[in-house]
């Protein structure tokens, strides 16, 4: 899920976010009940303490993590209670942070559980695109396309065609 062309939502920077965010949350079910610093956050993580800040920020914001006295950061729910999509409407919520790309960490610690689930969630959200498209067919289309226009030599000019008797031009 880390190359630059595998994006679930469209947007390379909101796919680092959301990846980032849920690999920074993974890091904190990993360590639950117990609280993880920043530092031990990039170390986990191989980002900067900087943008785990503003990560952790958004997550307390959201009610999905919470500080604690010793100036660490722990799940503020049971890992069963938060979904993908919390993860999600937290990356979305905050339109300054949406627009700034994400520092690359220098030495990506894989984590690969992350990817696993990240990549089940693309294959889930690919296949619900595909179905939805599925229903609608261009037939829908009929009534707007069923007025005729005219067509005359010049539409047909570059086809070679002079047989226009044996065109059928109604709908």
């Amino acid at each position: 899920m880390t190359a630059d062309n595998d994006t679930i939502f469209g947007s390379g920077i909101l796919h680092e976010r959301f990846c980032a965010t849920t690999d920074l949350l993974a890091k904190l079910v990993a360590s639950a009940p117990r609280a993880l610093t920043l530092a031990q956050l990039q170390s986990a993580t191989g980002r900067e303490a900087r943008e785990l800040a503003r990560l952790c920020v958004d997550l307390q914001q959201d009610g999905l993590i919470s500080a604690s006295a010793g100036g660490g950061w722990s799940l503020a729910r049971d890992p069963s209670e938060v979904t993908l999509e919390d993860v999600y409407r937290c990356v979305v919520s905050n339109p300054a942070a949406r627009a700034r790309p994400l520092a690359r960490a220098v030495a990506h610690h894989a984590n690969h559980a992350v990817d696993l689930l990240l990549m089940q969630a693309t294959l889930a959200i690919n296949q619900s695109v595909h179905q939805h498209l599925r229903q609608f067919s261009l037939d829908r289309l009929k009534p707007a396309v069923s007025v005729r226009f005219p067509a005359g030599r010049h539409a047909l000019r570059g086809l070679n065609y002079d047989g226009f008797s044996d065109l059928n031009f109604a709908a």
